[in-house]
């Protein structure tokens, strides 16, 4: 085929296009005139042009090569190369990039290649030739370019142009894609990713359009079996599969468009939340503007959907840049039952054992406003809170409360609308009943109060509480509380316990609680008043309350109890009199006595009167290694229902399950001691002589005497 004026022309045409046509006037010039001087024709085959090294704005080739070879028809094959590309986009160099062309045309209006391919030494892709096509129409300003099997991070890749004058398309198409050779790829074309493990498979399609700017995009994005986690392991992804989808279009105020992701599978572990599809797909839609400077997203609607669990609906607007801020945003639900949003969502991500055994029932829905000032509104409906329950029958159970209801109300402002709590009942250690009350509530910042004393039954009295806060704070929680108990049966806290019937009431002044950090102190002492007598605790906590160990150490003092209430209570044995005591040093695991040192004694100018029955002394007698001596033999005592005592009294020092015993005084026998030292007649002293006893057994004795037996001497 000659090599005429037009096919110089075209040869220039394609050199322009493939090059930058702004930088080659000089050259079009010049073989445009070669091309036209003279009306002879030139008979060639091959065109080859070499043309150096040229530069744009923002890119310089080196070596450009153009080779063209004629064939019978209209059909051409050619090549254009180049030793080394750069551009200021691409952060490393393409080193012999090659377009290879073996079937093609050039002509006046066209120049195109149905059957090609593009070579390009590369650290971005797995391969360096790949498949190419292209189709560029000089009159009507329409270019096309098409290149496949581009192998990107494990996966393969297509991408095509189609261009016109004033706009333009972009498709891309990946597949398989190894997520977790993502990092490598982007670290090429520096852009830095956050510390983070990240596998998984990806196929993508995404559409670009526009002209001078982006005008539209619309993309689908399918993921399989991603894996991720952050360097500190805050936030983990399992197993997910699924697919996000969207679209954006531009608009007068700048662009607007949509998107969903359905999450199919896996498990998404957060500091806050833990969420996991079970059986059916979690969907999230989002309806969104842009402005013109993408400076500023505006969500006009959200919702987050997981069937019959929870759904959500939000709207909201974010300033983007120069800093992200939040500028206004509402969330809400739809009523929900608690017990499947609970265990679903945050049971698996609170670590506390207070929460591993806490079940919540009944109905709730909130709102959420965040702008200036942030609200949050919850509103209650017959929920019922169990805790310490591991069993349907609420064996082991903590407390509970039923029929809970109300408007709860949060606010950063200064001013908070009151809040009302009002519950059916409830109960403490699965017996002790609590009735129906209300309470008005103040919840600001992180603080929540009391607005007003509230009283709570509790059995036959009521816990009233003068003072109750919490404080929230990084490191934990802060719980403090203040007020008092109004008498309270001791027959009934005893039944509610499994205790033996005890007689008298029961009061308490507490002058404050703190709970911090799963640890419950006492501050100052607490006034109890039994037996007609008083208790004071001193120096209390209780670590890991609602947990498999609970710890309880105190300091305990006994004054004036009437022992006449008290041995009443037990089938002890009448005794008269007061008693005064200490136990210092107390130690319960597990509600269980493990260490202290304590004694128990007639207080110092008790006036009496001093008696003691057949039958106390039977039981103190009996309780072990112990003697009667006095005006009367043994013999006679059965003669007598009542004796006379000048005092009284025990000690215990407990320490590993061995109780190291005492009494008022020593009897001036071997290791002897008065457990009760006589007075008046008939006369009667009861002598102990075991110094170490074992603690277990000592509580089986207890336990015998306290029931109407008697215990068996061993």
């Amino acid at each position: 085929m000659p090599l005429s004026a037009t096919a110089v022309t075209a040869t220039f045409l394609l050199v322009f296009f493939l090059l930058n046509r702004r930088h080659l006037t000089a050259l079009a010039v010049t073989l445009v005139g070669l091309s036209l001087y003279g009306s002879s024709v030139f008979p060639v085959d091959q065109f080859k042009l070499q043309l150096g090294t040229l530069n744009g704005k923002d890119w310089r080739a080196e070596a450009i090569q153009l080779n063209i070879r004629w064939s019978d028809g209209p059909k051409v094959s050619y090549s254009l190369s180049a030793a080394r590309f750069v551009h200021t986009a691409l952060s490393f160099p393409l080193l012999s990039p090659e377009i290879q062309c073996d079937r093609g045309v050039i002509d006046d209006d066209l120049v195109s290649c149905e059957q090609g391919h593009l070579k390009a030494v590369n650290p971005l892709l797995d391969n360096d030739v790949f498949p190419l096509e292209f189709r560029w129409e000089r009159a009507a300003h329409r270019f096309s370019f098409a290149v496949e099997q581009l192998r990107l991070a494990g996966g393969s890749v297509k991408l095509r142009l189609d261009a016109a004058a004033l706009d333009w398309k972009v498709k891309i198409a990946g597949e398989s894609v190894l997520l977790q050779r993502l990092r490598s790829v982007l670290a090429t074309l520096d852009m830095a990713l956050p510390e983070f493990k990240l596998e998984g498979r990806a196929n993508l399609d995404l559409n670009l359009g526009g002209g001078e700017t982006v005008r539209s995009a619309n993309w689908k994005l399918k993921f399989r079996q991603v894996a991720f986690s952050d360097a500190k392991g805050g936030y983990i992804g399992e197993g997910l599969s699924g697919d996000w989808s969207g679209s954006m279009d531009a608009s007068i105020q700048g662009y607007a468009g949509s998107t969903k992701l359905a999450l199919e599978q896996g498990a998404l572990l957060t500091p806050f939340v833990y969420i996991e599809p079970e059986g059916n797909a979690i969907n999230i839609g989002m309806n969104y503007r842009f402005n013109h400077a993408l400076s500023n997203l505006s969500v006009t609607q959200l919702e987050y959907r997981d069937p019959k669990v929870i759904m959500l609906s939000a709207e909201g607007s974010l300033t983007l840049t120069p800093d992200l801020r939040i500028e206004s945003f509402r969330i809400h639900s739809q009523p929900t039952e608690l017990d499947k949003l609970y265990r679903r969502y945050f049971q698996p991500v609170l670590a506390d054992e207070l929460f591993e055994t806490l079940s919540l029932h009944g109905g709730a829905r909130f709102e959420f406003q965040l702008d200036s000032v942030s609200t949050l509104r919850l509103k209650l409906n017959d929920i019922s809170v169990h805790q310490g329950s591991t069993v349907a029958d609420g064996v082991g159970e903590n407390f509970r409360v039923s029929g809970l209801g109300g408007d709860l109300i949060w606010s950063s402002g200064d001013r908070v609308p009151e809040s009302r709590l009002h519950w059916r009942d409830g109960s403490l250690l699965q017996r002790i009943t609590i009735g129906s009350g209300e309470a008005h509530l103040k919840l600001r910042g992180n603080r929540l109060q009391l607005a007003e004393p509230v009283s709570l039954p509790v059995l036959d009295g009521a816990l009233q509480a003068e003072h109750f806060s919490v404080n929230l704070a990084e490191s934990g929680s802060r719980v403090d509380f203040r007020g008092y108990i109004t008498p309270i049966s001791m027959k009934l806290i005893s039944e509610a316990l499994g205790w033996p019937p005890l007689a008298g009431r029961l009061s308490a002044m507490i002058p404050g609680v703190a709970y911090e950090e799963g640890l419950l102190k006492l501050r100052g002492m607490t006034l109890i008043r039994a037996f007609d007598g008083t208790i004071l605790l001193k120096n209390l906590q209780l670590d890991d309350i609602f947990g498999p160990l609970p710890v309880l150490q105190a300091d305990v003092e006994l004054k004036a109890l009437d022992l006449e209430t008290l041995t009443s209570t037990f089938s002890f044995g009448k005794i008269t009199g007061r008693l005064a005591g200490q136990v210092n040093r107390l130690r319960l695991e597990k509600w269980q006595p493990v260490a202290f040192d304590a004694w128990f004694a007639t207080p110092e100018n008790d006036p009496g009167p001093h008696r003691i029955s057949q039958k106390a002394v039977d039981n103190i007698s009996n309780l072990g290694g112990v003697g009667i001596s006095g005006a009367l033999s043994r013999s006679f005592l059965r003669f007598f229902e009542e004796f006379g005592y000048e005092k009284l009294g025990i000690s215990c020092r407990l320490e590993n399950r061995v109780c190291e015993m005492g009494g008022v005084e020593s009897a001036g026998q071997a290791q002897g001691y008065y457990l009760v030292k006589g007075g008046g007649l008939p006369r009667i002293d009861i002598v102990g002589f075991n110094r170490k006893t074992d603690w277990s057994l000592l509580v089986d004795k207890l336990k015998q005497v306290a029931e109407g037996g008697t215990p068996i001497i061993q």
